[in-house]
């Protein structure tokens, strides 16, 4: 005999199936939703901005180029780790130079202060500046600063094989291209060129003219006096008495003479008081 299942039967155990199926992903998804979380990413920290780029290092032109454009005589001379660390400067520097390698005393003029301008007239007039500066044969340039002076230039001429350094402080009060600086000599001691020695010629021409300063306003002789005791001992003389030797002492002191010996002479001879 053969057993048969219904229909319905069937239905139901098909529903079961489907409820057991649709059970084992919801206990599943149940099993998968129990589980930890992952750990939360770590905050990345915001960096800080980058600080801005630093201004660019002032450029400043060539002296070979500076040379070119203003038409510097090439017997001046000016390397470039001893030059100006500005265009100005070194403008101001080369053009003034030029006009002494030219012999050009009116466009020197126009660069120098009242004093200086003054005697180049005067040499201009007598001769002397064409003479000076007709066997210049090359200037050597260097540049530095004092902190009293400022901004200073040491040119060392080379006339006639001989060399005269000169050292002038400089002042730029407007464009250099159009002598807008004004130049000032400063003082030359003697024998400067066999004096000068080390890498800063500049620092060490204040300081031979410091040198010079300090002998110039010493004493020619410092004179030494002895000094004398005139103290003297005292040899019996009271303690309420005067000293030996002094006011009013023994002979030859200074002081109260005394009353000479011998009889009394009257200062007004026939002269008789009244009453006698």
């Amino acid at each position: 005999m053969t057993n048969r299942i219904s229909s319905p039967t069937i239905r139901m155990f098909r529903d079961l199936a489907s409820l057991s199926a649709v059970t084992a992903v919801s206990l599943g998804l149940a099993a998968c939703g129990s589980e930890p979380p992952p750990p939360a990413a770590a905050p990345v920290a915001k960096r800080a901005p980058a600080p801005p780029p630093p201004p660019p290092a002032p450029t400043v032109t060539p002296i070979a180029d500076l040379m070119a454009r203003y038409d510097i005589d090439p017997r001046v001379n000016m390397s470039e780790d001893l030059a100006p660390d500005n265009d100005a400067g070194r403008i101001a520097v080369l053009r003034f130079f030029d006009a002494f390698a030219r012999g050009d005393a009116g466009r020197l003029g126009g660069m120098l202060s009242g004093m200086d301008a003054f005697l180049l007239e005067q040499m201009a007039a007598s001769g002397e500046w064409e003479t000076a500066t007709s066997n210049i044969i090359g200037i050597d340039v260097r540049t530095g600063s004092h902190p009293i002076v400022g901004d200073c230039a040491l040119a060392v001429f080379m006339v006639d094989n001989q060399f005269e350094p000169q050292l002038w402080a400089y002042e730029i009060s407007g464009d250099p291209a159009a002598d807008g600086a004004e130049f000032d000599a400063q003082p030359s001691p003697p024998n400067m060129m066999e004096r000068l020695s080390g890498e800063d010629w500049i620092t060490a021409w204040f300081n031979i003219l410091g040198e010079e300063m300090a002998r110039a306003t010493a004493p020619d002789e410092i004179v030494e006096i002895p000094s004398q005791d005139f103290t003297e001992e005292d040899s019996g003389s009271s303690s309420m008495g005067n000293p030996a030797g002094g006011p009013g002492g023994g002979g030859g002191a200074p002081g109260k003479r005394k009353r000479p010996k011998g009889p009394k002479i009257d200062p007004n001879p026939g002269f008789a008081p009244s009453g006698n």
